[in-house]
């Protein structure tokens, strides 16, 4: 579970009220911290292109946080998730992206899709409405539409490890 800006792992386990459900349903909840040293407002740095891809900067570290939690308590590697909110949110996607093999499902609530940014300029513009792709993954702008599902399936004939997406947009999904 990846907070969002200016939160902390204990203000997002509250408001989530995970470990009540973890506790019912007995299952684990990672709840990784961004120090303030690392960002000022404790945000994922999902919008930097050192951290957006597998083996390098937070996903690697993330990724090493849920393989030591999975080895520690057997836990089943068909049953691991990654969630997050805001920039949180932003990350799980990438997360998903980067490590499909690890993570069997990825929940992003108000998050950006992945690879939508590479520095705090297009963060923001994508942020305001500017980005060209939306959460789902489809270009908004250009020839090029580029579907979730391709991305993450490859082009017709060709198979890559990834996960199936469902995406929702407001009430009517």
């Amino acid at each position: 579970m990846l907070h969002g800006c200016t939160q902390n792992p204990d203000d997002f386990a509250a408001g989530t009220a995970m470990n009540d459900a973890a506790l019912a349903q007995g299952f684990f909840v990672l709840y990784p911290a961004q120090s303030q040293q690392m960002n000022p407002q404790r945000c994922w740095n999902w919008f930097k292109h050192t951290h957006q891809a597998r083996g390098r900067g937070e996903p690697a570290l993330l990724a090493g946080m849920t393989r030591e939690v999975m080895a520690r308590h057997a836990i089943d590697p068909n049953r691991v998730y990654v969630a997050g909110l805001s920039a949180g949110g932003a990350m799980a996607a990438i997360l998903g992206d980067a490590y499909p093999d690890l993570y069997a499902a990825v929940g992003v609530h108000s998050g950006l899709a992945a690879g939508i940014a590479t520095d705090l300029s297009s963060a923001l513009g994508a942020m305001r409405g500017g980005g060209t792709t939306t959460p789902c993954g489809r270009q908004r702008r250009g020839d090029h539409r580029l579907s979730w599902r391709r991305r993450h399936h490859g082009a017709p004939g060709q198979r890559r490890a990834g996960h199936h997406g469902q995406c929702w947009h407001g009430g009517r999904s």
